[in-house]
């Protein structure tokens, strides 16, 4: 099974990354789609509450950091909820198709913080999102209660309310967005990937990552037991890895003749093409997007660039 790219829209470079572990500490910054028209993608957004706030070419060094130089000129749009940090960055390159992301291997899913879920339903699906998961507790505590829908450009959303603490892990709360807020941060970037291990391997030997941060187990994934035929209580791999600022790499292992899984350093995907998180170094740090897992691309952005929600320091 073959996946859309931008290859044949544009050429866009892949290049190698450096080598040695890129220092992270978090949170997650945001997730870019590549998108062959930004208006309609825009008009989706603004309907669930977000608000554009840049609008401007990608700059050539920008561009040339990613190793992407072909992307250097294209329009590109941020989307920020109310609180004005960007949430999703939008490249526009001509030709570049909508891509269902459950059906390939890379980043599968944006976890979204939102002060209601349920008041997000009706909005969501009269802007043309299909709800792949309408709303509901999650099997892993009632405290998360969460709605999964697949936007414009193939990204799946799981938009989710945080009621209270979910420990082990350290996520927001929805009680401390601001009044009227209706979507929140970033704060799980989920990868469907070939093999767990390898993920998780890629992650310690390539980000400096927080000691004992990361959980091995295996749940209920309901999208991916929709989507291929699977029984409704089909359990899969998953792994977590902490990030700082209360955000978490989520890494589901798919494997099913269904996913298409790219080749190492193939073409950008379109749709959710990478994700971004703030790094501990100093100064400047726009490095080359690196390849965590087959389709799965990263970008390490210095701390001097941080400007998001944030939540209070809690024990």
């Amino acid at each position: 099974m073959s996946a859309p790219s931008i290859a044949a829209a544009a050429a866009v470079d892949v290049v190698a990354t450096n080598a040695g572990p890129l220092p992270i500490t978090g949170p997650l910054a945001h997730a870019t789609l590549l998108v062959g028209a930004a208006a309609p993608v825009i008009a989706a957004y603004l309907a669930l509450g977000l608000k554009v706030v840049a609008d401007a070419p990608v700059a050539t060094a920008q561009a040339q950091a990613w190793g992407q130089a072909a992307l250097g000129g294209q329009r590109c749009v941020e989307l920020a909820p109310r609180d004005g940090t960007s949430l999703l960055r939008l490249i526009e390159v001509p030709g570049a198709q909508p891509r269902p992301t459950r059906w390939g291997h890379g980043w599968l899913a944006l976890e979204i913080l939102v002060a209601d879920v349920d008041a997000l339903q009706g909005p969501a699906r009269a802007a043309g999102f299909e709800i792949v998961g309408p709303p509901a507790d999650l099997e892993m505590s009632s405290a998360l209660r969460a709605m999964q829908v697949v936007g414009p450009a193939g990204e799946m959303l799981y938009l989710t309310q945080v009621k209270a603490p979910v420990p082990p892990f350290d996520l927001p709360l929805s009680a401390e967005l601001a009044p009227g807020q209706a979507l929140g941060p970033l704060f799980i970037a989920v990868m469907s990937t070939p093999s767990r291990a390898a993920a998780l391997q890629a992650c310690a030997d390539r980000l400096d990552l927080p000691t004992g941060g990361t959980l091995q187990f295996d749940t209920k994934v309901t999208v991916l037991n929709r989507a291929f035929g699977r029984p409704f209580d089909s359990r899969w791999p998953l792994a977590t890895v902490a990030l700082g600022g209360h955000c978490l790499f989520e890494i589901d292992e798919v494997v099913d003749p269904q996913v298409w899984t790219p080749s190492p350093g193939s073409a950008l995907p379109s749709g959710l093409a990478w994700v971004s998180a703030f790094s501990a170094a100093a100064g400047p740090c726009n490095a080359a997007l690196l390849e965590l897992s087959p389709g799965a691309w990263f970008e390490q952005l210095a701390p001097t660039h941080q400007k998001r929600y944030s939540t209070p320091t809690r024990p």
